[in-house]
């Protein structure tokens, strides 16, 4: 394609023969007499270069190189002025707006020709390196810097148009994900060059494997790097072979090798998992994100973070996101109730305690169960704001019932857990202190409850808070005991008053010699600690007789109560009250 020129000439006999000599030339040319009209030439037909007369009437050509250089569009625009002048300030007024070369009248043919050839060649060199440079940028903007494979944004285009193709061919695509747990570690210990070259060592493994699973599926497989620990791998095909968590087991342990870097070797911790994409109709986005949940679940499986789920079998791991969400504002919206219940003496049955149990009930899907909701709230930290909301209902409860009590003996003591999260939170002790002065609750009717594993995370911690909760007059007791990993040496260091037999052990005392065995010499190692024991769990008279023969102190369980609301405890105020087993 020729070359596009506009001419602006006020000479008409000049303005002619410059036309005649470029057309020649095989040039398109577009002349006007004047600047304006040039510039009106130039916004029509959006020439290669521009030549123009600098002497005209109504815009010099001064003023048509303003103009140009002002306008966005054709402020690159190469220019070439024409002058019947030689004065040198003329000439530098004409580059400093812009023009890209000058020539005086008279010129030769061959001057006007050369000029016009080097502008267009430099014009086109500059063009090139334009398309480059945003060649550049957009493979930038689509592709990691690392690991030069497509980014999230670009997937997400390609995952767009698989899930096209494969909802015309009836395909079954599936995305793999391979996260690098501990790549936040290895970044705090190592310098950026150290970890780019790791990151970039990770890529070229997983290019390898994407070839191998190609080859596999017999099919194309694309792999990107959606975030900075993150690869994903997209199948255009699948079958149920390529479901299961077992089929992903040797991507993760190819994904676990060494890697040698820099002299040095490092040892990726890998979670691999993968999702079926059974609704060729969901958005590319949200099968990212369903993978994501896919992922964190495999995380949770420390034995084998493996997993393999479909999208339509991610609902559960949806409803838990929601869940999630939703214990952010179960307690600014008053969700949460507290429900209480009994302990009693294993041998009188009378009432010496409530242990405090919290209840959400969710306006959409009602009471959820503690199993669900609780390790979702430590997870994710809201265990700490309930938790402490919980000694607060505990203890005013406590306090209340401790005013009206007409029974024999100590009011009945309140038992309130405290999570890992919260025993480890540094305002614990505050918490419990503003708990006790607002309620006006005696601390020795105040039992604080830590399960076993909790009392184990943290040794020395764990001795300085208990240490100091027993300062403060409460009572301390240790639950779950005998499902983790409690050294005998620290237990007898610990300052408990109780020890809670876990319910695992009391649920078949009556049908399984070990369980009988274990619950046995749990109660005499508290004895022998001077430490009362509680029973959990205790849902038929068999069991409690076993646990009276054994000499256990107190029993909780649905054979005396289940947990209820304050409101629903009866006759605490009566004299003499106790509870009868069974009833």
């Amino acid at each position: 394609m020729s070359a596009r020129i506009v001419l602006a000439e006020d000479e008409p006999d000049i303005r002619q023969n410059l036309q005649r000599l470029l057309r020649l030339e095989g040039y398109e040319v577009w002349a006007g007499c004047n600047g304006r009209e040039a510039l009106d030439l130039i916004r029509e037909h959006r020439p290669d270069l521009v030549i123009s007369d600098i002497m005209m009437p109504e815009m010099t050509g001064h003023d048509l190189a303003r103009a140009l250089r002002a306008d966005p569009q054709f402020s690159q625009l190469p220019l070439i002025l024409l002058t019947a002048r030689a004065d040198r300030q003329d000439v530098r007024e004409g580059m400093n707006l812009g023009a890209d070369d000058y020539l005086t009248k008279p010129f030769q043919r061959s001057e006007l020709l050369q000029s016009i050839t080097s502008r267009l060649e430099r014009a086109a060199a500059r063009q090139r390196q334009v398309q480059q440079l945003a060649a550049q940028h957009q493979h930038r903007a689509y592709h990691d810097s690392v690991t030069d494979l497509p980014n999230r944004s670009h997937f997400i285009l390609l995952l767009k148009a698989t899930l096209q193709n494969s909802l015309r061919q009836g395909l079954e695509p599936m995305l793999v994900g391979v996260a690098l747990d501990n790549l936040p570690q290895m970044m705090q210990m190592l310098p950026t060059g150290d970890i780019h070259a790791c990151v970039s060592c990770m890529g070229q493994r997983m290019r390898n494997l994407a070839q191998h699973m190609g080859e596999l599926i017999e099919g194309q497989v694309v792999l990107a790097r959606t975030a900075e620990d993150r690869f994903v791998f997209l199948l255009d095909r699948s079958s149920e072979a390529h479901r299961t968590a077992q089929w992903l087991h040797p991507l993760w342990q190819a994904s676990s090798e060494p890697i040698d870097s820099q002299g040095e070797r490092h040892f990726p911790k890998v979670v691999v998992g993968s999702l079926w994409l059974d609704d060729l109709l969901s958005a590319p986005d949200m099968a990212l994100a369903r993978l994501d949940m896919v992922l964190a679940q495999a995380q949770r499986q420390a034995a084998m973070p493996v997993c393999a789920h479909s999208v339509q079998s991610t609902d559960e791991l949806r409803n838990e996101f929601r869940m999630h969400n939703a214990l952010h504002e179960a307690l600014p919206r008053q969700q949460l109730t507290a429900a209480f219940q009994p302990q009693v003496d294993a041998h009188t049955l009378q009432l010496v305690g409530f242990e405090a149990l919290m209840r959400w009930k969710h306006p959409e899907w009602g009471m959820v169960s503690p199993a669900r909701f609780i390790p979702l709230a430590e997870d994710n930290g809201q265990i700490v704001p309930m938790g402490q909301w919980m000694l607060h209902q505990a203890c005013q409860q406590a306090a209340l019932w401790a005013t009206h009590w007409a029974g024999p003996g100590e009011p009945p003591r309140m038992a309130v857990n405290l999570s890992l999260r919260q025993f480890g939170h540094p305002d614990l002790v505050s918490h419990v202190e503003q708990a006790l002065e607002s309620s006006g609750l005696p601390p020795h009717l105040l039992e604080l409850e830590v399960t076993e594993g909790t009392a184990m995370q943290d040794l020395t911690h764990t001795l300085q808070l208990l240490n100091r909760f027993k300062s403060m007059g409460l009572k301390l007791a240790i639950d779950d005991f005998g499902t983790g990993y409690s050294s005998l040496a620290y237990l007898k260091r610990f300052p408990l008053d109780v020890l809670k037999v876990d319910q695992s052990f009391v649920r078949n005392l009556c049908t399984d010699a070990e369980d009988r065995a274990i619950a046995k010499a749990v109660i005499n190692l508290a004895h022998s600690l001077d430490m009362d024991v509680i029973a959990e769990g205790v849902e038929t008279a068999a069991q409690h007789a076993i646990l009276q023969e054994m000499g256990c102190n107190y029993c909780q369980g649905y054979l005396f109560g289940r947990p209820t609301a304050a409101s629903d405890v009866p006759g605490l105020a009566l004299p003499g009250f106790a509870l009868r087993a069974g009833g």
